[in-house]
């Protein structure tokens, strides 16, 4: 059993970190909590700004997590799919403006990061 516990952690420090191709936006650290993209949130699909795309959520362990965001009146965050060894989830979050500017992405993450908070503790107790 053992062996088996050591080799498992092995392979989670050798193997290619889950969204390893795209950039974290360092200006949305926040308690550790840092925002990554994968679509453009400066390629505007409205004449106000970006409205939807999809991120995901650096933990301060270094894990990761999915985000599938829109515009919405109200902050919300849903499970999309459940967390995995490689990750913990994918989350449909509601992002209260567009964005069009740097501070528009820091402004909406920190809108639904307590939200994130709840579903990164609610994973972690899970393993």
């Amino acid at each position: 059993m053992l062996y088996t516990s050591i080799l498992k952690q092995l392979r989670q420090m050798f193997r290619k970190q889950v969204y390893h191709k795209n950039s974290l936006i360092l200006e949305t650290e926040t308690d550790g909590f840092t925002y990554g993209e994968i679509t453009d949130h400066f390629d505007f699909d409205e004449e106000e700004g970006c409205t939807f795309g999809d991120g995901f959520v650096q933990a301060p362990n270094g894990s990761r997590a999915g985000l599938i965001w829109d515009v919405s009146e109200k902050p919300y965050l849903y499970t999309c799919i459940e967390p995995k060894d490689d990750r913990w989830g994918v989350y449909n979050v509601g992002f209260v403006k567009p964005i069009k500017t740097t501070e528009d992405l820091i402004f909406n993450f920190k809108s639904v990061l307590p939200m994130i908070k709840e579903a990164y503790d609610r994973a972690e107790l899970g393993k």
